[in-house]
């Protein structure tokens, strides 16, 4: 087939009457392909999100994949609230200070930011580790900071970091801080089911083959834990159907991050319906 989805060989075969199987419009672009599920003539490249730090060299990535049986609307609800970090990741990331700390919830156009800082505290393990690998006591009181970021359709960027205290939390300068961002992108495949992109971008040691490599084994075995929390609650979700998700106080990102999406959704029908 050529670009087009048109068949063009296949051997012992005529193929001039085969009709053309649907195609997309496609980008590769920072190691991933993206897809214009519209109309081609729609497709901008423009619009797609742009992050620098693939292509800077003072930033290193590693990441992987998951399939996922859940609704991938549950990831961004997951994902928009780090709450449950103290219970599901309480050997990696978690910390009480991250249910102590009240978060703040923003809504720019399409975009929703949540933000928690804790000052003061000891870092968990995973971010001990990393102070460790940037030359920094781990020992130290720090400032964290979690910052996700949702952009519809369904991809959440997460600022995460330490630095140590007083020194300005995410605005502390590099020698002060280890700084990574958690990289998410989500592909719906079925109503219960998403493919899960995840890594982590970090701006320390970036030629540091073995960290990247540590720092993604690390990360894989903590989103395999979202993985088993998420598809055990679309399995509750699917045996009682009649019941409702409940919205607290600690879930404003991913309700906010639905309400995009649903007005969204909303207004591509509309515009289905009126051509």
């Amino acid at each position: 087939m050529d670009g087009t989805g048109k068949v063009v060989s296949m051997p012992g075969q005529r193929v001039r009457g085969f009709p053309a199987v649907k195609s997309y419009a496609v980008v590769e672009r920072y190691g991933f392909v993206w897809v214009w599920p519209g109309d081609q003539a729609k497709a901008d490249e423009a619009q797609m999100p742009v992050f620098s730090f693939f292509d800077d060299p003072a930033w290193a990535y590693g990441g992987g994949l998951y399939h996922v049986k859940a609704d991938y609307r549950l990831m961004i609800d997951n994902l928009m609230d780090l709450t449950h970090e103290t219970y599901v990741h309480a050997t990696s990331i978690g910390q009480p200070e991250i249910d102590e700390t009240p978060c703040e919830t923003k809504i720019d156009g399409d975009k929703v930011v949540l933000q928690r800082h804790m000052d003061g505290i000891q870092a968990p393990p995973f971010w001990r580790m990393a102070m460790q690998a940037n030359g920094l006591d781990p020992e130290a009181k720090v400032d964290r900071w979690q910052i996700c970021r949702f952009s519809p359709p369904s991809h959440i960027m997460i600022d995460v970091g330490v630095a140590l205290q007083g020194h300005g939390g995410f605005d502390a300068p590099a020698d002060k801080k280890a700084y990574s961002v958690v990289v998410d992108f989500i592909t719906p495949e079925t109503e219960t089911s998403h493919w899960y992109h995840w890594g982590m971008a970090r701006n320390f040691k970036p030629d540091d083959a073995a960290l990247t490599d540590s720092i993604r084994k690390g990360q894989g075995t903590i989103f395999g834990e979202d993985m088993e929390m998420l598809e055990r609650q679309q399995a509750n979700l699917l045996r009682w159907p009649e019941r409702k998700l409940l919205m607290l106080n600690i879930d404003s990102g991913g309700v906010q991050a639905r309400r995009v999406i649903d007005r969204l959704m909303a207004q591509e029908t509309h515009t289905q319906e009126a051509a």
